[in-house]
């Protein structure tokens, strides 16, 4: 990323506001009617919560994660009543160094171990729909912005259990919905993150899509040994401010205390993946009317679920 450039690539992005121009390729197949961002969830992955003995079984290690994952099971249900016609995901497995990358494979179709906790998530069968067009608008527009950014459309794409496991547990159980993964880039800064986010909600519109964004990560992220562990008060504390900003519309002012917030409470990789939510939430131009489903623990981190859907 050239990162001089990230002020003008965001000036850029907002004065042609969340729908932009149709390009000509929409206007051709009639996806020039506007689209919207509808929903927007922040939600968990842990494996304490996201197996299928604790999603269909109601299955759990310690009862700290009761709230959590019936939460989840609340936010599976907002998914199913509001019935976007994509998904797009960013989980904080999906890593990748330099470019961001953007899944637009037509279907994906896999087994899913997870290779930092195959002890819990293993041989997991998964196969929906993705979304080759609105993938390849996304990289069409982050290419635009000066953005490094690659396209993966391969059958073989490993997908992380970050981006499975919510899906197939909670958010999606029919696996009907198409889905477009996106990575967290380790070289990409907040601001990169953020300029990801407005071109989420630039594409989703230009394109005639309902479209869902969910960010797949915890809020505070200092782990340690113990899986019912919580984070210690003052970052749950903190955790609690991040809620309330983003549940009360304050998204500006919480884009603007996100830098604060990442150094003092370590989310999961570095806050990237609420970067990119505000980016989409303010992208949008649109209030969102916010659920806090529930707070919870995972080896002293912060899981939070909330779903907002705009008005």
């Amino acid at each position: 990323m050239y990162k001089e450039d990230i002020d003008a690539q965001l000036k850029a992005l907002g004065a042609r506001g969340p729908a932009g121009r149709p390009r000509p390729q929409d206007l051709l197949t009639g996806a020039n009617d506007m689209g919207e961002l509808s929903r927007v969830y922040l939600s968990v992955h842990t494996p304490r919560y996201c197996t299928y003995e604790a999603a269909f079984a109601g299955t759990l290690a310690h009862p700290d994660f009761r709230a959590v994952r019936d939460g989840l099971v609340e936010q599976g249900r907002d998914v199913a009543e509001a019935g976007p016609d994509v998904i797009v995901i960013n989980s904080c497995h999906l890593i990748t160094t330099f470019p961001t990358v953007v899944d637009g494979t037509p279907r994906h179709r896999g087994v899913l171990t997870a290779q930092e906790a195959p002890e819990l998530i293993h041989g997991v069968a998964y196969d929906f729909p993705g979304d080759r067009e609105l993938g390849s608008a996304l990289i069409e527009r982050g290419r635009a912005a000066g953005l490094q950014c690659v396209l993966a459309d391969d059958v073989h794409y490993p997908l992380d259990y970050g981006t499975v496991m919510p899906l197939v547990c909670y958010l999606d159980t029919t696996q009907r919905i198409p889905v477009v993964p996106i990575s967290v880039c380790l070289s990409a800064d907040l601001r990169e993150s953020f300029a990801w986010g407005r071109i989420i909600a630039e594409a989703v519109g230009a394109g005639g899509r309902r479209a869902a964004f969910v960010a797949s990560g915890s809020v505070s992220h200092k782990l340690v040994r113990g899986p019912e562990r919580w984070p210690s008060p003052a970052d749950q504390e903190l955790d609690r401010r991040f809620a309330r900003m983003l549940a009360d519309g304050e998204y500006e002012k919480l884009w603007a205390w996100l830098p604060e917030y990442a150094e003092a409470a370590e989310p999961e990789m570095g806050g990237r993946h609420l970067a990119t939510m505000l980016g989409a939430i303010i992208g949008a131009q649109r209030k969102f009317a916010a659920t806090v489903h529930a707070y919870g623990p995972s080896s002293g981190s912060g899981n939070y679920v909330i779903s907002l859907a705009a008005r």
